[in-house]
């Protein structure tokens, strides 16, 4: 919050982009965040500083788009210096329909905790806007596969139906959850799967549901919380500090490099001395920004049973299968031993798209300077990996290999050496090394023995 305090824009009543943010985002208006300051609204209630938090709360309802028969009516602005959308807006690019729920739940959780400490005519605005969102979102009917959103969208729905007397939308709320839950319950795990910051937008809807006035919603919630939390323990390595791969959507490989929300929940659980975070000042982490929702973590709490889930750094190795979706199948395996983790994904083929999100192959270890490293194959598609029991990783790769790493290799015929890490490669293609990157030309199917040094 005191970090947040320096952001603050008096003349707008708008928290300031972080710098470090603002730098590598592909929209150059970005320079005020509005779902940020909404977050920043609440930790303002917490703290008892109900003067800015109105001013705030008042500046971010503004920036609501009001356009009835347009797709991102209800949803609200990026940023005050967005353009608005043209007569036929690109979805992300023109405008971000998920705006809706991430600013609807907050004003939600706003009048629940503090509604009776803000001026009438805020109230009043807050009530309205939370209509026009939910029921767009009705209109709009996010996929339940689409995890993080579907889950705060029925949130977001039920509790506006009851708020407003409308049964129609509350029931809605209550089927997108349903549907949610019986998509999980098929393989436990969510097909957005594996993701650092994902995984915290879900665990927030989540324990929202913990407060749901559906007690169908809270049930079937803290399933899935529990569960969530089950399946974030099987692959934590605290030693390391990071999250065995693969990633479905990845914002980098070190969760001590950038701002995850899963990292602030594992703070919240398990304290902030052993959490998976950027150390030093904030405004010169990457993805900075995404510290603005931890109001919203600290006043919801981890759940119960969290800090139990998260297992010690394993003494002996410990694997894991998961079978994220059985149609198209996708299989993910992680090893993790004491000084070094693998991660590898499977799909038969089926991954023909890739973006920089996606980490079907990883590798996690302590280096001689004693700093956390990892290895990566570059996203790419066609790429299908396994990682045995015995730690041992086969990959299939339908066009070119490359991998990458934050430190150099020095790459031999058939050995690979890292700091603090040797790997065996099982090949008859030659590879072409360059700083931090390791090429092989495909098609190819190649197994590789890692272990530290």
């Amino acid at each position: 919050m005191a970090w947040m305090d320096s952001l603050w824009d008096p003349e707008v009543r708008l928290l300031r982009y972080p710098a470090i943010s603002l730098a590598r985002s592909s929209h150059a208006w970005r320079t005020h965040g509005v779902r940020e300051t909404s977050w920043y609204a609440l930790g303002l209630l917490m703290r008892a500083d109900t003067e800015r938090a109105a001013e705030a709360l008042a500046s971010v309802l503004t920036h609501q788009y009001v356009a009835p028969g347009t797709p991102y009516d209800g949803t609200w602005r990026r940023s005050p210096q967005e353009p608005q959308p043209p007569a036929d807006p690109v979805l992300w690019n023109d405008y971000d329909p998920n705006w809706r729920e991430f600013v609807g739940c907050t004003l939600l959780l706003v009048l629940r905790e503090y509604g009776e400490t803000l001026p009438d005519d805020l109230v009043r605005r807050i009530t309205g806007a939370l209509a026009l969102a939910a029921g767009n979102a009705r209109e709009r009917a996010v996929s339940p596969h689409y995890s993080n959103i579907a889950l705060m969208s029925a949130h977001l729905m039920h509790e506006v139906g009851v708020r407003s007397g409308d049964p129609a939308l509350a029931a809605a709320g209550e089927s997108l959850g349903r549907q949610v839950f019986d998509i999980w319950r098929r393989t436990r795990t969510f097909a957005e799967f594996n993701s650092p910051t994902y995984y915290g937008v879900d665990l927030f809807a989540l324990a929202l549901w913990r407060g749901s006035s559906s007690p169908v919603l809270r049930e079937l919630g803290d399933e899935m919380e529990v569960g969530l939390w089950t399946e974030i323990g099987r692959r934590y390595h605290p030693g390391l500090r990071n999250l065995a791969g693969p990633y479905d959507r990845s914002y980098g490989m070190d969760l001590s490099g950038y701002v995850s929300l899963l990292g602030q929940w594992i703070a919240l659980a398990d304290g902030l001395e052993c959490a998976p975070l950027p150390a030093g000042d904030p405004s010169q982490a990457v993805h900075a920004h995404d510290l603005c929702f931890a109001p919203c973590f600290a006043l919801l709490g981890a759940h119960p049973k969290a800090a139990g889930l998260l297992a010690p750094a394993p003494e002996k190795p410990r694997w894991v299968s998961t079978t994220v979706t059985e149609s198209p199948r996708r299989i993910a395996t992680s090893w993790l031993g004491p000084h070094h983790m693998i991660g590898a994904q499977d799909t038969g083929g089926a991954k023909t798209d890739a973006d920089d999100q996606y980490h079907p192959v990883t590798v996690h270890w302590r280096g001689d300077d004693g700093a956390p490293h990892w290895l990566r194959v570059m996203p790419s598609a066609g790429v299908d990996a396994t990682v045995t029991k015995d730690g041992v990783l086969e990959v299939t790769a339908a066009g070119d290999l490359e991998f990458e790493s934050d430190c150099r290799a020095d790459v031999g015929a058939g050995r690979w050496l890292l700091p603090g890490l040797s790997v065996t490669v099982s090949t008859g293609a030659a590879a072409s090394p360059a700083p931090f990157r390791i090429r092989y030309p495909g098609p190819l199917h190649l197994t590789l023995e890692i272990s530290p040094r």
